[in-house]
C-alpha cells in the first residue's frame, strides 16, 4: 500500500460528476497513473464528488475525508480470469485545497474479472482535463 499525492486539478473533472462513475482516456489520466505501460492497463475508471467525504483515518492518513475513488483494470494473460482490478481511494486532507492524497493499490472483492462491471459500462469518457480557465 502506497501513498501518492494528486494536484487537485487533476480530480476535478471526476468529482464534479457527484459520484458518476466515468471512464478516463489519454490526459484524463492522472499523472501517478501514467507510469503503467498502455500494454497492461485495460481501462481505468473513477469516481467522486465535491461535496464533503466520508470520514477516513488509516495508519497512513491520520484524518481526512474519502472523496473519490479509481479503478484500474489491467490485462491479467497469465491470471485465472481476463482482468485484475485494484482500487485507489482519493482523499482530502484538512486545510489542503490543491492536494489530494491517493492511497493504494487495494484489492476488493471485485479483483479477479472477467470483465468490466455492468455498472460502468456506458460511462461518460474523459479524455482531456478541463483548461485551467474553466476550474472552479
Amino acid at each position: 500500500m502506497r501513498i501518492k499525492k494528486m494536484p487537485l486539478c487533476q480530480f476535478q473533472a471526476v468529482m464534479r460528476r457527484k459520484w458518476a462513475p466515468v471512464q478516463l482516456i489519454d490526459d484524463a489520466i492522472p499523472r501517478w497513473l501514467r507510469s503503467i505501460p498502455a500494454t497492461v492497463v485495460h481501462s481505468v475508471y473513477a469516481s467522486g464528488s465535491e461535496d464533503p467525504g466520508i470520514p477516513h483515518s488509516d495508519p497512513h492518513v491520520p484524518s481526512g475525508s474519502l472523496i473519490g475513488g479509481i479503478d484500474v483494470y489491467r490485462k491479467a494473460p497469465d491470471d485465472p480470469c481476463e482482468l485484475n482490478k485494484d482500487w485507489y481511494a482519493v482523499i482530502v486532507i484538512p486545510g489542503s485545497d490543491d492536494m489530494l492524497l491517493v492511497r493504494g493499490p487495494i484489492k476488493d472483492a471485485e479483483h479477479w474479472l472477467n470483465d468490466i462491471p455492468n455498472r460502468l459500462k456506458g460511462a461518460e469518457i474523459l479524455a482531456v482535463p478541463p483548461k485551467i480557465g474553466e476550474m472552479k
